[in-house]
Protein backbone atom coordinates (compact mmCIF):
# COMPACT_ATOMS: atom_id res chain seq x y z
CA UNK A 1 0.00 0.00 0.00
CA UNK A 2 1.84 2.92 -0.82
CA UNK A 3 1.52 6.39 0.87
CA UNK A 4 -0.41 8.23 -1.68
CA UNK A 5 -3.32 5.55 -1.33
CA UNK A 6 -3.23 6.19 2.54
CA UNK A 7 -3.42 9.55 1.83
CA UNK A 8 -6.33 9.44 -0.69
CA UNK A 9 -8.01 7.35 1.52
CA UNK A 10 -7.81 9.69 4.54
CA UNK A 11 -8.69 12.71 2.59
CA UNK A 12 -12.13 11.21 1.60
CA UNK A 13 -12.83 9.71 4.60
CA UNK A 14 -11.73 12.86 6.99
CA UNK A 15 -9.74 10.45 9.27
CA UNK A 16 -6.66 8.32 9.07
CA UNK A 17 -7.51 3.52 9.28
CA UNK A 18 -5.50 1.40 11.03
CA UNK A 19 -3.58 -0.74 8.10
CA UNK A 20 -1.95 -3.46 10.25
CA UNK A 21 -3.52 -6.34 10.13
CA UNK A 22 -4.62 -8.75 6.72
CA UNK A 23 -8.17 -7.03 6.88
CA UNK A 24 -7.23 -3.70 8.02
CA UNK A 25 -4.86 -3.44 4.57
CA UNK A 26 -7.94 -5.10 2.70
CA UNK A 27 -10.41 -2.37 3.84
CA UNK A 28 -7.63 0.11 2.94
CA UNK A 29 -6.86 -1.00 -0.80
CA UNK A 30 -10.92 -1.85 -1.46
CA UNK A 31 -11.37 1.84 -0.42
CA UNK A 32 -8.78 3.09 -2.49
CA UNK A 33 -10.02 0.74 -5.15
CA UNK A 34 -13.52 2.17 -5.28
CA UNK A 35 -12.16 6.31 -5.21
CA UNK A 36 -9.63 5.31 -8.65
CA UNK A 37 -12.67 7.12 -10.61
CA UNK A 38 -13.40 11.06 -10.24
CA UNK A 39 -17.56 11.86 -9.63
CA UNK A 40 -19.00 13.37 -12.80
CA UNK A 41 -19.54 17.25 -11.53
CA UNK A 42 -22.35 18.48 -10.77
CA UNK A 43 -23.83 22.52 -11.49
CA UNK A 44 -23.36 25.24 -8.72
CA UNK A 45 -26.20 27.40 -7.14
CA UNK A 46 -24.86 31.09 -6.46
CA UNK A 47 -25.09 33.22 -3.46
CA UNK A 48 -24.35 36.89 -3.62
CA UNK A 49 -24.55 39.29 -0.45
CA UNK A 50 -23.44 42.46 -0.01
CA UNK A 51 -23.10 41.99 4.11
CA UNK A 52 -26.59 44.04 4.94
CA UNK A 53 -27.47 42.33 8.09
CA UNK A 54 -30.75 42.69 9.61
CA UNK A 55 -31.34 41.98 13.70
CA UNK A 56 -34.54 40.98 14.50
CA UNK A 57 -35.97 41.36 18.20
CA UNK A 58 -36.00 43.43 20.93
CA UNK A 59 -34.25 46.59 20.82
CA UNK A 60 -32.35 46.08 23.75
CA UNK A 61 -31.01 43.16 22.26
CA UNK A 62 -30.37 44.23 18.75
CA UNK A 63 -28.18 47.05 20.00
CA UNK A 64 -26.27 44.60 22.18
CA UNK A 65 -25.44 42.08 19.40
CA UNK A 66 -24.67 45.38 16.40
CA UNK A 67 -21.91 46.29 18.69
CA UNK A 68 -20.51 42.59 18.39
CA UNK A 69 -20.72 43.02 14.53
CA UNK A 70 -18.51 46.03 13.70
CA UNK A 71 -16.89 44.75 10.76
CA UNK A 72 -19.85 43.94 8.79
CA UNK A 73 -20.78 46.15 5.99
CA UNK A 74 -23.77 47.12 7.26
CA UNK A 75 -26.64 46.94 9.97
CA UNK A 76 -30.14 47.69 10.41
CA UNK A 77 -32.64 46.41 13.69
CA UNK A 78 -36.43 45.85 13.15
CA UNK A 79 -37.28 46.26 16.79
CA UNK A 80 -39.98 44.09 17.91
CA UNK A 81 -40.16 46.13 21.20
CA UNK A 82 -38.82 49.21 22.85
CA UNK A 83 -41.12 51.69 20.29
CA UNK A 84 -43.99 53.00 18.83
CA UNK A 85 -45.08 50.56 15.85
CA UNK A 86 -44.25 52.36 12.89
CA UNK A 87 -41.83 54.63 14.41
CA UNK A 88 -38.05 54.72 12.63
CA UNK A 89 -34.96 56.10 13.73
CA UNK A 90 -31.05 56.04 13.75
CA UNK A 91 -28.34 55.51 16.94
CA UNK A 92 -25.09 55.29 16.31
CA UNK A 93 -23.48 51.95 17.28
CA UNK A 94 -20.04 51.17 17.28
CA UNK A 95 -18.87 54.56 15.31
CA UNK A 96 -21.89 54.06 12.35
CA UNK A 97 -25.14 54.98 12.21
CA UNK A 98 -28.04 51.88 12.44
CA UNK A 99 -31.55 52.51 10.87
CA UNK A 100 -33.87 51.36 13.44
CA UNK A 101 -37.20 50.44 12.49
CA UNK A 102 -40.07 49.57 15.27
CA UNK A 103 -42.50 46.61 13.97
CA UNK A 104 -43.63 42.88 13.95
CA UNK A 105 -42.50 40.78 11.60
CA UNK A 106 -45.31 39.39 9.63
CA UNK A 107 -43.08 37.36 6.87
CA UNK A 108 -39.57 36.29 6.04
CA UNK A 109 -38.83 34.33 3.14
CA UNK A 110 -35.72 34.20 1.12
CA UNK A 111 -32.04 32.98 1.41
CA UNK A 112 -28.84 34.63 2.14
CA UNK A 113 -28.39 37.83 -0.35
CA UNK A 114 -31.89 37.95 -1.19
CA UNK A 115 -33.91 37.76 1.81
CA UNK A 116 -37.46 39.77 2.27
CA UNK A 117 -39.14 40.79 6.08
CA UNK A 118 -42.28 41.86 5.56
CA UNK A 119 -43.07 44.16 8.99
CA UNK A 120 -46.71 44.77 10.35
CA UNK A 121 -47.16 48.39 11.43
CA UNK A 122 -50.40 50.19 12.93
CA UNK A 123 -50.08 52.19 9.56
CA UNK A 124 -49.80 48.95 7.43
CA UNK A 125 -47.76 46.65 6.18
CA UNK A 126 -44.32 47.13 4.41
CA UNK A 127 -41.53 45.19 2.92
CA UNK A 128 -38.36 46.16 5.45
CA UNK A 129 -35.56 46.81 2.90
CA UNK A 130 -37.65 48.58 0.32
CA UNK A 131 -38.60 50.81 3.10
CA UNK A 132 -35.07 51.58 4.13
CA UNK A 133 -34.37 51.87 0.24
CA UNK A 134 -31.64 49.47 0.45
CA UNK A 135 -29.70 48.91 -2.90
CA UNK A 136 -31.00 45.65 -4.28
CA UNK A 137 -34.18 45.91 -2.55
CA UNK A 138 -33.07 42.84 -0.18
CA UNK A 139 -31.60 41.91 2.78
CA UNK A 140 -28.34 40.12 3.31
CA UNK A 141 -28.76 37.82 6.43
CA UNK A 142 -31.27 38.18 8.86
CA UNK A 143 -30.45 37.52 12.78
CA UNK A 144 -33.19 36.59 14.28
CA UNK A 145 -33.00 37.48 18.62
CA UNK A 146 -36.68 36.30 18.96
CA UNK A 147 -37.08 33.29 21.55
CA UNK A 148 -39.62 32.20 19.40
CA UNK A 149 -37.91 32.45 15.80
CA UNK A 150 -40.17 33.77 12.74
CA UNK A 151 -38.92 30.68 10.93
CA UNK A 152 -39.68 26.80 12.49
CA UNK A 153 -37.79 24.93 10.19
CA UNK A 154 -35.48 21.92 11.24
CA UNK A 155 -33.13 23.46 8.78
CA UNK A 156 -33.18 27.43 8.37
CA UNK A 157 -32.29 29.00 5.40
CA UNK A 158 -28.56 29.65 4.45
CA UNK A 159 -28.04 33.45 5.44
CA UNK A 160 -30.41 32.99 8.42
CA UNK A 161 -29.60 32.54 11.93
CA UNK A 162 -32.21 31.66 15.28
CA UNK A 163 -30.13 31.39 18.09
CA UNK A 164 -33.12 30.97 20.99
CA UNK A 165 -31.65 32.81 23.55
CA UNK A 166 -28.33 30.31 23.57
CA UNK A 167 -25.41 32.96 23.76
CA UNK A 168 -23.29 29.90 22.69
CA UNK A 169 -25.20 29.64 19.39
CA UNK A 170 -25.20 33.59 19.28
CA UNK A 171 -21.42 33.93 19.86
CA UNK A 172 -21.19 31.43 16.74
CA UNK A 173 -23.71 32.67 14.48
CA UNK A 174 -22.13 36.29 14.43
CA UNK A 175 -18.64 34.57 13.68
CA UNK A 176 -20.14 33.31 10.59
CA UNK A 177 -22.33 36.51 10.21
CA UNK A 178 -19.04 38.30 9.86
CA UNK A 179 -17.40 35.94 6.77
CA UNK A 180 -20.88 36.47 4.59
CA UNK A 181 -19.69 39.20 2.02
CA UNK A 182 -19.00 38.45 -1.02
CA UNK A 183 -20.17 35.49 -3.32
CA UNK A 184 -20.28 31.55 -2.90
CA UNK A 185 -21.08 28.61 -3.92
CA UNK A 186 -22.62 25.51 -3.47
CA UNK A 187 -23.23 22.22 -5.11
CA UNK A 188 -26.96 21.61 -6.32
CA UNK A 189 -27.48 18.65 -4.28
CA UNK A 190 -31.40 17.32 -6.37
CA UNK A 191 -31.97 17.37 -9.54
CA UNK A 192 -35.50 16.74 -10.73
CA UNK A 193 -37.40 15.37 -13.57
CA UNK A 194 -40.92 16.33 -13.92
CA UNK A 195 -41.86 13.53 -16.43
CA UNK A 196 -41.80 10.78 -13.99
CA UNK A 197 -43.12 12.84 -11.15
CA UNK A 198 -46.14 11.02 -9.47
CA UNK A 199 -47.04 14.03 -7.67
CA UNK A 200 -50.60 14.93 -9.22
CA UNK A 201 -52.56 14.70 -12.64
CA UNK A 202 -55.35 16.33 -13.56
CA UNK A 203 -55.93 18.59 -10.79
CA UNK A 204 -55.51 15.43 -8.19
CA UNK A 205 -52.76 15.42 -6.06
CA UNK A 206 -50.84 12.21 -5.10
CA UNK A 207 -47.63 11.12 -3.94
CA UNK A 208 -46.30 13.80 -1.17
CA UNK A 209 -43.18 11.95 0.38
CA UNK A 210 -40.41 14.38 -1.19
CA UNK A 211 -42.85 17.03 0.45
CA UNK A 212 -43.29 15.62 3.80
CA UNK A 213 -39.47 14.51 4.35
CA UNK A 214 -37.84 17.94 3.30
CA UNK A 215 -36.64 19.51 6.43
CA UNK A 216 -35.40 22.78 4.81
CA UNK A 217 -38.75 23.28 3.03
CA UNK A 218 -37.28 23.68 0.06
CA UNK A 219 -40.05 21.66 -2.39
CA UNK A 220 -43.25 23.19 -2.49
CA UNK A 221 -46.04 21.87 -4.52
CA UNK A 222 -46.39 23.45 -8.06
CA UNK A 223 -49.87 22.03 -9.45
CA UNK A 224 -49.04 18.91 -10.18
CA UNK A 225 -45.82 18.75 -9.97
CA UNK A 226 -43.51 20.14 -7.49
CA UNK A 227 -40.46 22.83 -7.38
CA UNK A 228 -37.35 23.02 -5.96
CA UNK A 229 -35.58 26.07 -4.47
CA UNK A 230 -32.00 24.94 -4.95
CA UNK A 231 -30.94 28.14 -2.69
CA UNK A 232 -33.08 26.78 0.07
CA UNK A 233 -31.90 23.03 -0.33
CA UNK A 234 -28.60 21.69 2.21
CA UNK A 235 -28.53 18.70 0.07
CA UNK A 236 -30.16 16.25 3.14
CA UNK A 237 -31.25 13.89 0.10
CA UNK A 238 -33.99 12.40 2.15
CA UNK A 239 -36.60 13.66 -0.47
CA UNK A 240 -34.31 11.60 -3.21
CA UNK A 241 -34.50 8.54 -1.07
CA UNK A 242 -38.08 8.83 -0.70
CA UNK A 243 -38.81 9.43 -4.45
CA UNK A 244 -40.65 6.18 -5.62
CA UNK A 245 -39.84 6.69 -9.26
CA UNK A 246 -36.72 8.58 -9.26
CA UNK A 247 -37.56 12.08 -10.50
CA UNK A 248 -35.57 13.58 -7.56
CA UNK A 249 -32.44 12.11 -7.78
CA UNK A 250 -29.38 13.22 -5.58
CA UNK A 251 -26.99 14.20 -7.70
CA UNK A 252 -23.47 14.95 -5.08
CA UNK A 253 -22.57 12.18 -5.70
CA UNK A 254 -25.09 11.28 -8.54
CA UNK A 255 -26.26 7.03 -8.44
CA UNK A 256 -24.07 6.20 -11.15
CA UNK A 257 -21.12 7.08 -9.25
CA UNK A 258 -22.04 5.96 -6.03
CA UNK A 259 -23.01 1.73 -7.05
CA UNK A 260 -20.17 1.92 -9.16
CA UNK A 261 -17.43 2.76 -6.62
CA UNK A 262 -19.11 1.25 -3.86
CA UNK A 263 -19.20 -2.10 -5.79
CA UNK A 264 -15.44 -1.40 -6.70
CA UNK A 265 -15.36 -1.68 -2.87
CA UNK A 266 -16.75 -4.49 -1.73
CA UNK A 267 -15.91 -6.58 -4.32
CA UNK A 268 -11.93 -5.87 -3.81
CA UNK A 269 -12.63 -6.26 0.01
CA UNK A 270 -14.05 -9.95 -0.33
CA UNK A 271 -11.27 -11.21 -2.93
CA UNK A 272 -8.64 -10.38 -0.82
CA UNK A 273 -10.23 -11.65 2.49
CA UNK A 274 -13.17 -14.35 1.45
CA UNK A 275 -15.42 -12.32 4.05
CA UNK A 276 -18.49 -10.12 3.15
CA UNK A 277 -17.97 -6.23 4.51
CA UNK A 278 -20.49 -4.42 6.27
CA UNK A 279 -20.62 -0.75 4.96
CA UNK A 280 -21.00 1.93 7.02
CA UNK A 281 -22.43 5.72 5.56
CA UNK A 282 -22.19 8.39 7.35
CA UNK A 283 -22.31 12.33 6.25
CA UNK A 284 -19.04 13.96 6.99
CA UNK A 285 -19.66 17.03 8.42
CA UNK A 286 -21.74 15.29 11.46
CA UNK A 287 -20.90 12.39 11.21
CA UNK A 288 -17.09 12.06 10.61
CA UNK A 289 -16.08 13.21 13.79
CA UNK A 290 -17.52 10.85 15.82
CA UNK A 291 -16.69 7.90 13.68
CA UNK A 292 -12.87 9.17 13.57
CA UNK A 293 -13.04 9.22 17.39
CA UNK A 294 -14.05 5.58 17.28
CA UNK A 295 -12.08 4.36 14.31
CA UNK A 296 -9.93 2.12 16.96
CA UNK A 297 -13.03 0.35 18.22
CA UNK A 298 -14.41 -0.03 14.49
CA UNK A 299 -14.37 -4.16 13.46
CA UNK A 300 -11.65 -4.68 10.70
CA UNK A 301 -14.39 -6.35 8.26
CA UNK A 302 -16.69 -2.61 8.71
CA UNK A 303 -15.70 -0.36 5.42
CA UNK A 304 -16.68 3.13 6.71
CA UNK A 305 -18.34 5.15 3.61
CA UNK A 306 -18.77 8.89 3.67
CA UNK A 307 -21.84 10.57 2.47
CA UNK A 308 -22.96 14.33 1.66
CA UNK A 309 -26.05 13.65 4.19
CA UNK A 310 -27.03 10.89 6.37
CA UNK A 311 -30.10 10.78 3.89
CA UNK A 312 -28.57 10.86 1.00
CA UNK A 313 -28.62 6.97 -0.11
CA UNK A 314 -31.81 5.06 -0.42
CA UNK A 315 -33.02 1.62 -0.25
CA UNK A 316 -31.82 1.01 -4.21
CA UNK A 317 -28.17 1.54 -2.98
CA UNK A 318 -28.31 -0.73 0.32
CA UNK A 319 -30.08 -3.23 -1.99
CA UNK A 320 -27.25 -2.76 -4.38
CA UNK A 321 -24.51 -2.82 -1.81
CA UNK A 322 -26.17 -6.34 -0.39
CA UNK A 323 -26.39 -7.82 -3.91
CA UNK A 324 -22.52 -6.87 -4.33
CA UNK A 325 -21.71 -9.24 -1.28
CA UNK A 326 -21.78 -6.87 1.55
CA UNK A 327 -23.19 -8.42 4.83
CA UNK A 328 -24.93 -5.31 6.33
CA UNK A 329 -25.38 -2.23 5.66
CA UNK A 330 -25.48 0.37 8.69
CA UNK A 331 -26.50 3.85 8.04
CA UNK A 332 -25.29 6.18 10.60
CA UNK A 333 -27.40 9.53 12.11
CA UNK A 334 -26.02 12.21 15.01
CA UNK A 335 -27.84 14.09 17.60
CA UNK A 336 -27.97 16.46 14.84
CA UNK A 337 -29.30 15.05 12.35
CA UNK A 338 -32.91 16.32 11.24
CA UNK A 339 -35.85 14.31 13.03
CA UNK A 340 -37.59 14.05 9.86
CA UNK A 341 -34.68 12.91 8.17
CA UNK A 342 -33.86 10.14 10.78
CA UNK A 343 -37.40 9.60 10.62
CA UNK A 344 -37.38 9.05 6.67
CA UNK A 345 -34.42 6.25 7.10
CA UNK A 346 -36.37 4.54 9.27
CA UNK A 347 -39.40 4.13 6.96
CA UNK A 348 -36.83 3.35 3.81
CA UNK A 349 -35.05 0.93 6.27
CA UNK A 350 -38.22 -0.89 7.20
CA UNK A 351 -39.33 -1.52 3.73
CA UNK A 352 -35.84 -3.13 2.66
CA UNK A 353 -35.73 -5.39 5.36
CA UNK A 354 -39.40 -6.28 5.20
CA UNK A 355 -38.40 -7.02 1.39
CA UNK A 356 -34.89 -9.04 2.94
CA UNK A 357 -37.00 -10.65 5.74
CA UNK A 358 -39.82 -12.06 3.29
CA UNK A 359 -36.74 -13.64 1.67
CA UNK A 360 -35.78 -15.43 4.88
CA UNK A 361 -32.98 -13.38 6.34
CA UNK A 362 -31.89 -11.29 9.10
CA UNK A 363 -34.61 -8.80 9.09
CA UNK A 364 -31.69 -6.05 10.08
CA UNK A 365 -29.27 -6.69 7.77
CA UNK A 366 -29.75 -2.65 7.10
CA UNK A 367 -29.90 -0.64 9.96
CA UNK A 368 -29.97 2.45 11.08
CA UNK A 369 -27.57 3.40 14.48
CA UNK A 370 -26.99 6.86 16.37
CA UNK A 371 -23.37 7.78 16.62
CA UNK A 372 -23.32 7.37 20.01
CA UNK A 373 -24.26 3.24 20.25
CA UNK A 374 -21.83 3.47 16.90
CA UNK A 375 -19.79 0.54 18.42
CA UNK A 376 -21.84 -1.49 19.78
CA UNK A 377 -24.23 -2.00 17.25
CA UNK A 378 -21.08 -2.44 14.52
CA UNK A 379 -19.31 -5.76 17.05
CA UNK A 380 -22.39 -7.93 16.19
CA UNK A 381 -22.02 -7.28 12.42
CA UNK A 382 -21.67 -10.96 10.80
CA UNK A 383 -19.36 -11.17 8.37
CA UNK A 384 -21.52 -13.52 6.28
CA UNK A 385 -25.07 -12.55 5.31
CA UNK A 386 -25.99 -14.86 1.89
CA UNK A 387 -23.64 -17.99 2.61
CA UNK A 388 -22.97 -19.70 -0.74
CA UNK A 389 -24.55 -16.42 -2.78
CA UNK A 390 -23.90 -15.25 -6.13
CA UNK A 391 -22.51 -11.75 -6.33
CA UNK A 392 -24.05 -8.83 -8.49
CA UNK A 393 -21.52 -7.69 -11.09
CA UNK A 394 -24.32 -5.12 -12.34
CA UNK A 395 -22.81 -1.27 -12.62
CA UNK A 396 -23.97 2.20 -11.62
CA UNK A 397 -27.43 3.22 -13.28
CA UNK A 398 -28.49 6.54 -13.30
CA UNK A 399 -32.41 5.37 -13.64
CA UNK A 400 -33.42 4.38 -10.11
CA UNK A 401 -36.42 2.04 -10.48
CA UNK A 402 -34.10 -0.26 -13.02
CA UNK A 403 -31.19 -0.14 -10.39
CA UNK A 404 -33.70 -1.41 -7.47
CA UNK A 405 -34.97 -3.89 -9.89
CA UNK A 406 -31.45 -5.62 -11.00
CA UNK A 407 -30.82 -5.62 -6.93
CA UNK A 408 -34.35 -6.96 -6.20
CA UNK A 409 -34.23 -9.67 -9.01
CA UNK A 410 -30.17 -10.44 -8.03
CA UNK A 411 -30.97 -11.13 -4.01
CA UNK A 412 -34.55 -13.19 -4.87
CA UNK A 413 -32.64 -15.06 -7.17
CA UNK A 414 -30.14 -16.01 -3.81
CA UNK A 415 -32.73 -17.10 -1.55
CA UNK A 416 -33.92 -20.94 -0.84
CA UNK A 417 -37.34 -20.87 -0.42
CA UNK A 418 -39.35 -18.05 -1.90
CA UNK A 419 -42.80 -17.28 -1.40
CA UNK A 420 -44.91 -15.71 -4.12
CA UNK A 421 -44.94 -12.46 -2.80
CA UNK A 422 -43.64 -10.61 0.07
CA UNK A 423 -46.40 -8.09 2.33
CA UNK A 424 -44.75 -4.60 2.59
CA UNK A 425 -44.80 -1.63 4.94
CA UNK A 426 -47.51 0.42 4.20
CA UNK A 427 -46.13 3.92 1.69
CA UNK A 428 -43.21 1.41 0.15
CA UNK A 429 -43.50 2.03 -3.60
CA UNK A 430 -44.28 -1.28 -4.79
CA UNK A 431 -47.84 -3.31 -5.00
CA UNK A 432 -50.70 -4.02 -6.68
CA UNK A 433 -54.10 -2.48 -7.01
CA UNK A 434 -57.10 -4.10 -6.76
CA UNK A 435 -60.64 -3.44 -8.80
CA UNK A 436 -63.99 -3.77 -7.51
CA UNK A 437 -65.44 -5.01 -11.11
CA UNK A 438 -68.89 -4.64 -9.23
CA UNK A 439 -68.44 -0.91 -9.03
CA UNK A 440 -65.84 -0.36 -11.62
CA UNK A 441 -67.46 1.38 -14.66
CA UNK A 442 -64.75 1.52 -17.03
CA UNK A 443 -64.63 5.13 -16.95
CA UNK A 444 -60.86 4.69 -17.36
CA UNK A 445 -60.25 7.68 -15.12
CA UNK A 446 -58.07 5.63 -13.20
CA UNK A 447 -55.67 5.12 -16.97
CA UNK A 448 -55.18 9.21 -17.20
CA UNK A 449 -53.86 10.01 -13.82
CA UNK A 450 -51.65 7.30 -13.95
CA UNK A 451 -47.83 8.65 -14.03
CA UNK A 452 -46.13 5.43 -14.55
CA UNK A 453 -47.72 3.89 -17.14
CA UNK A 454 -48.82 0.83 -14.78
CA UNK A 455 -52.76 1.08 -15.22
CA UNK A 456 -53.58 1.26 -18.76
CA UNK A 457 -56.59 0.51 -21.36
CA UNK A 458 -57.22 -1.39 -24.78
CA UNK A 459 -57.97 0.21 -28.35
CA UNK A 460 -59.82 -2.54 -28.99
CA UNK A 461 -62.46 -2.98 -26.49
CA UNK A 462 -63.46 -1.79 -22.83
CA UNK A 463 -60.51 -3.08 -20.96
CA UNK A 464 -58.32 -2.13 -17.54
CA UNK A 465 -54.76 -4.02 -17.49
CA UNK A 466 -52.10 -3.26 -15.26
CA UNK A 467 -48.29 -3.86 -14.75
CA UNK A 468 -47.35 -4.08 -11.24
CA UNK A 469 -43.99 -3.63 -11.31
CA UNK A 470 -44.27 0.30 -12.84
CA UNK A 471 -47.04 0.68 -10.09
CA UNK A 472 -45.37 3.10 -7.01
CA UNK A 473 -48.50 3.19 -4.74
CA UNK A 474 -48.63 7.02 -5.66
CA UNK A 475 -52.85 6.67 -4.86
CA UNK A 476 -53.32 8.74 -7.94
CA UNK A 477 -55.91 6.45 -9.39
CA UNK A 478 -57.96 5.49 -6.14
CA UNK A 479 -58.57 9.32 -5.79
CA UNK A 480 -59.64 9.67 -9.42
CA UNK A 481 -61.96 6.78 -9.14
CA UNK A 482 -65.59 7.89 -8.78
CA UNK A 483 -66.41 4.38 -7.71
CA UNK A 484 -64.09 4.37 -5.12
CA UNK A 485 -63.18 0.82 -6.58
CA UNK A 486 -59.82 1.00 -6.17
CA UNK A 487 -57.88 -0.38 -3.33
CA UNK A 488 -53.74 0.03 -2.78
CA UNK A 489 -51.96 -3.26 -1.76
CA UNK A 490 -48.29 -2.72 -0.70
CA UNK A 491 -46.36 -5.96 -1.75
CA UNK A 492 -43.64 -7.60 -3.99
CA UNK A 493 -44.00 -10.55 -6.26
CA UNK A 494 -40.79 -12.60 -6.64
CA UNK A 495 -41.64 -13.61 -9.90
CA UNK A 496 -40.16 -11.14 -11.99
CA UNK A 497 -41.96 -12.04 -15.24
CA UNK A 498 -45.48 -12.00 -12.85
CA UNK A 499 -44.14 -8.15 -11.81
CA UNK A 500 -43.64 -7.35 -15.49
CA UNK A 501 -46.41 -9.07 -17.49
CA UNK A 502 -49.80 -6.39 -18.58
CA UNK A 503 -52.75 -8.49 -16.68
CA UNK A 504 -56.27 -7.95 -16.92
CA UNK A 505 -57.99 -6.37 -14.09
CA UNK A 506 -61.98 -6.04 -15.48
CA UNK A 507 -63.15 -6.39 -18.71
Amino acid sequence: MSVISVEQVGSFLGFNLPGESSQQKARLRALTIALQSDAAPTSLVSYNSSGIVALVGPLPSALAVAEELPDVPGCLILATQGGESGDTETREVAGRSVPIIYGQPKTVTGFLGKFSIVVARDDGEVDLAKALDLSGGYLDVVLDLSREPMLANEILPPGYFAPRGDNEALDQACQEIAELTGQFEKPRYVLYDPDICAHGSRGITGCRRCLEVCPADAIVTNGEKIEVAPHLCHGMGSCAAACPTGALAYAYPGRTDTLDSIRRAITTYRQETGIGPGLLFFDGAKGGPEVAASVAQLPDHVIPWKIEEAGSTGPEVWLSAMAYGASSVTVMTTAKTPVSVVSSITDQIGQVNAFLFGLGWNESLVDLVISQKLIGRLSDIATEALPNAKYATFGGMDEKRAVLRAAIDHLIGQAADLPTEIAMPSGSPFGEIQVDDEKCTMCMGCVSVCPTGAILDNKDRPCLSFIEWNCVQCSLCAQACPEQAIELIPRLLTDSNARMERRVLNE
